[in-house]
């Protein structure tokens, strides 16, 4: 592509590129194999983590990007999840809810718990080893062939040579204590390995409710203790405390300790610091009459809960006529970071039976979905037993053999997540496409394994997918896009006949990861500080792009899938295509541009189209939580030579869809999928930076003109190899700003045309700004009598937030806040102390920001500060934030801009901070831990105005 530039706009195209030798690409587009049906293939989630307002901030992307199957209530969370706050617990805490009425869901956190938690911040000690004696694991026998039992791995290995175990009500009349003969037990662990290393160190007979038993001292990491379902009570084994002993040291108690118990009891209690979940089941079905091709798929609780409550939910969704058919039984029960999990394949395979069999006899027919199974390496994962068999097959055996004893079809739709890049460390674009490309052979594995168990056809359903769960910048440059699609297209040509496919998360907050970077595996991300985005808060990501193109350009309702042969492993490509037509997903697998040679074996004559995607398009810059794109543009088209070869270039680690024959049709306006203005705040003298992705669905754009009325500007745009001529074009214009341009409101008119003329429009909003000057003195702490502030500290704790001003007036005074920060058990977000002062200043109402001196230290790694403006806009708490450096005790000088704060994101979104609502600043130290933050010289910002001078340097120097 070449790079053209027109004055006074700037278009910017491809990065040039050195290629090797041509690679090519033969498709058989003579001999078709599986049909792709399209309906109810494009999912999405809408996790009840966030919030409605979060929801109606993307529907219109969810709606352009062509999603029409919507999950609830989403992930890990379905385990917890009881979707009736209407109820009572009964006296072994199960949740019974009501057979009458509906009240809005909740959380519970399982009241049995024996594997230790840490899953995104919610961390629990096991009841193993929590030093309570009133709590207990409560082992359930779910399958007599596969009795509950526990693993100890002790992060090292120990000189074990006595233990302690007290029982609860249940106890059994023996017990086996055995440990691993080898140094380590690769992932997933001891429990669930494929062969068995653990030797029996002695059975043990109960005699009482604790048993203490010394031997002689055994060298290992792994600990297990087993049962035979003979010498369990019919109601299974209930637990309370465990210690095993190196001498006289408990081992079981330290923090690298990870317990992991199987078979556990369902019954909770209501979770205390996650509750008021605005995102319930019906908020869920009132959204979806948004998208009139949208399906619902619910996942039942099948952790925590139980089959009553579940066909309570069939039942309910029935009377209020939802239709719902797709029903999920748990999530990923085979993890141990689930809710009642780990469950071995047998145990998982019984609860499944027990949910199935009551759900289709409240409605016969419910297409019921199962396992959730958690990774794409199906030859990893022991079923349970430790006998050389794998947990997905042996699962799929099971429920096959209950299938045909009974008559009856349990399993309706096998139902798979996949997150193939697993690396701890060294994280890298070429490692995370290299693990992409594990997906097919274990869908072979999956497609022989359901042959060979499953009687009749089945769907099946890759309910969650991406690159990886591991946090990393990586996932938010467009090296996700090429790997994301990758690992779509292998689900797509094993199962596009019988499918649906969701791409996780549609939103994701910015995590921290092990490689010290930010990232997150979503559809959306905040939009950058300071910006404009036809979004609103939101602006899409890479992975979005990616998804787009597949969902919308690459497949197409009755396309079939078309073998494809490449002469270089460096380059993935898949191929679909009926009659004339073919559409063909080039992805660049190297850190090289490639030279890509496209045949078909029909020779079929038509008109090419190629659309590409890479860090031209889409570039992330930075690596922490304010890193943005730019630019940040969808996948870009370009018309080729009519024939029956293509040849086009890839750029590293990006990809291409080369089209055969495209449909021609001139009935849909065009629209704008992505738009963002780099700065809504310009000086006169500026330059307005915008990208946008435009499309005309099926059809081709042709012409594109931008206009500013105020600057009296018109000029025609166009893309960056300066022609139209596809169905998708991205464009990145810049606008000068005249140096005599009026301070105001102002907005850029877009008009882009496509076949049979028809119009798409959208007006981007921008304000000329005046130049900042400080204008008023809010705190500078020179008269100790007259500051104003007070503090808050969150909980009934030892929280506290003081304030000491050192100094005397006229002498550069200024505050010390220290504060220390206990963080409660049951809190699920980090704790804070505040100090608030009040905001009465009348000349705040005509302010842009502020300016201040601070200096901060927090003594914990995780600690930080955070500056709250409090505006009477925000009713629900989310407001306006800005993360303070942590200074480590160093004095710095920060701006704010009131254009530029954004909110954290979980409550109802407010389009713009409004000075004149503000009413508090509030300055806070998170996390537990003791720190201070030190204040000077706050004075406010404005454009207008008489300039009031702040002092020329920091207090440092002073």
């Amino acid at each position: 592509m070449k790079k053209m530039s027109l004055f006074p706009i700037v278009l910017l195209g491809f990065s040039c590129f050195v290629f090797a030798s041509p690679i090519s690409v033969m498709v058989t587009d003579t001999t078709p194999g599986i049909r792709v049906h399209t309906k109810g293939l494009f999912a999405a989630d809408l996790g009840i983590w966030n919030s409605p307002a979060r929801f109606d901030n993307v529907k219109q992307a969810i709606a352009d990007g062509g999603f029409n199957f919507f999950r609830f209530p989403d992930g890990s969370l379905s385990n917890d999840y009881h979707w009736n706050g209407a109820g009572y617990y009964d006296s072994t805490h199960v949740w019974i809810p009501s057979d009458s009425s509906w009240a809005p869901g909740f959380l519970g956190e399982t009241a049995y718990r024996g594997t230790s938690k840490n899953n995104w911040g919610f961390v629990r000690r096991s009841n193993f080893t929590d030093g309570d004696t009133n709590s207990f694991w409560w082992g359930n026998v779910y399958d007599e062939a596969d009795p509950p039992w526990f693993v100890f791995d002790l992060g090292s290995a120990f000189n074990v040579d006595s233990l302690s175990i007290r029982w609860g009500s249940l106890s059994p009349k023996q017990f086996e204590l055995a440990y691993w003969t080898n140094p380590y037990a690769p992932y997933p662990g001891a429990h669930q390995a494929i062969d068995n290393h653990f030797a029996t160190l002695s059975v043990f007979p109960v005699k009482g409710p604790v048993s203490s038993h010394k031997f002689k001292s055994v060298q290992s990491r792994y600990f297990a203790v087993r049962f035979k379902v003979a010498d369990l009570p019919k109601n299974g084994v209930q637990v309370k405390e465990v210690s095993l002993f190196q001498k006289s040291m408990d081992v079981t108690r330290q923090d690298s300790v990870k317990v992991f118990a199987l078979s556990t009891r369902y019954g909770d209690h209501a979770r205390t610091d996650w509750t008021g979940i605005p995102w319930q089941f019906e908020t869920f079905m009132d959204y979806l009459k948004n998208f009139p091709e949208g399906e619902p798929v619910i996942c039942v609780n099948a952790g925590t809960g139980t089959v009553r409550e579940a066909v309570a939910w069939v039942r309910y969704a029935k009377k209020k006529g939802y239709k719902i058919k797709n029903w999920q039984i748990g999530n990923e029960l085979d993890g141990e970071w689930e809710e009642t999990g780990p469950l071995s394949a047998r145990q998982y395979a019984a609860r499944f039976l027990e949910f199935a069999r009551a759900m289709k006899a409240e409605d016969s027919t419910l297409l019921i979905h199962g396992p959730l199974y958690s990774t794409h390496k199906y030859k990893e994962k022991g079923a349970g037993l430790l006998d050389g068999k794998n947990w997905m097959p042996e699962f799929l055996r099971i429920v096959g053999e209950a299938e045909a004893k009974e008559g009856k079809r349990y399993l309706d739709a096998v139902d798979i997540h996949m997150y193939p890049y697993w690396t701890p460390n060294s994280l890298n674009a070429l490692g995370m496409l290299n693990a992409s490309m594990e997906v097919s052979s274990n869908l072979d594995s999956l497609q022989a394994w359901m042959s060979l168990y499953l009687n009749g056809d089945r769907y099946v359903h890759l309910s969650e997918f991406s690159t990886t769960t591991v946090p990393t910048s990586l996932t938010m440059e467009s090296v996700q896009a090429t790997a994301i699609m990758n690992v779509f297209a292998q689900f797509l040509v094993h199962f596009g006949d019988k499918g649906h496919a969701l791409p996780w998360d549609v939103y994701g907050s910015l995590n921290k990861g092990p490689d010290d970077t930010y990232g997150s595996i979503s559809l959306t991300t905040l939009k950058r500080e300071g910006s404009w985005d036809m979004w609103g808060v939101m602006t899409p990501t890479a992975e979005y792009f990616g998804i787009y193109l597949a969902f919308n350009h690459w497949v197409r309702e009755g396309f079939f899938v078309l073998p494809v042969k490449t002469s270089d492993t460096t380059l993935a490509a898949y191929a679909l295509g009926k009659g004339d037509s073919s559409n063909i997903l080039l992805l660049n697998l190297s850190g090289e541009g490639k030279e890509i040679q496209v045949s078909r074996a029909s020779g079929a004559k038509g008109m090419v189209q190629a659309t590409f995607f890479g860090e031209a398009q889409y570039h992330w810059q930075g690596t922490d939580t304010k890193a943005f794109a730019n630019p940040g543009m969808g996948p870009s088209g370009t018309r080729l030579a009519d024939g029956a070869n293509a040849t086009v270039k890839i750029p590293a680690f990006g990809l291409a869809l080369v089209q055969f024959s495209p449909p021609q049709k001139k009935t849909e306006n065009p629209g704008f999928l992505q738009a963002s203005l780099a700065q809504e705040l310009v000086l006169a003298g500026d330059t307005l930076d915008l990208t946008m992705t435009v499309y005309q669905k099926e059809g081709m754009l042709t012409y594109g003109k931008a206009t500013v009325k105020n600057f009296g500007f018109s000029k025609k745009i166009t893309p960056a190899d300066g022609a139209w001529g596809s169905s998708l074009e991205a464009l990145h214009i810049k606008i000068p700003v005249p140096e005599n341009a009026q301070i105001g409101d102002a907005s850029i008119y877009l008009e882009v045309l496509g076949l049979g003329n028809k119009v798409g429009t959208l007006r981007v909003p921008f304000r000329v700004r005046g130049k900042y000057r400080t204008i008023s003195v809010f705190e500078n702490y020179e008269d100790s009598l007259k500051v104003n502030w007070y503090p808050v500290a969150f909980g009934d704790n030892s929280t506290s937030m003081k304030g000491k001003i050192f100094g005397t007036k006229g002498q550069g005074s200024f505050m010390q806040h220290d504060f220390f920060i206990e963080q409660p058990k049951t809190l699920g977000w980090p704790n804070f102390s505040a100090a608030q002062y009040p905001v009465k200043n009348e000349l705040v109402k005509n302010s842009v920001g502020i300016v201040f001196d601070y200096a901060t230290r927090h003594d914990n790694p995780e600690g930080y500060h955070e500056l709250l403006v409090i505006s009477n806009q925000v009713k629900d708490y989310d407001d306006f934030m800005y993360r303070l450096k942590n200074t480590q005790g160093r004095w710095v000088r920060d701006t704010v801009l009131w254009s530029s704060i954004r909110q954290e994101g979980w409550g109802i979104f407010i389009p713009r901070l409004e000075a004149d609502q503000i009413h508090t600043f509030s300055f806070r130290g998170r996390h537990a831990g003791s720190g201070f933050i030190y204040l000077d010289n706050i004075y406010l910002l404005g454009e207008t105005g008489s300039e009031v001078a702040m002092p020329p340097s920091l207090r440092r120097l002073r």
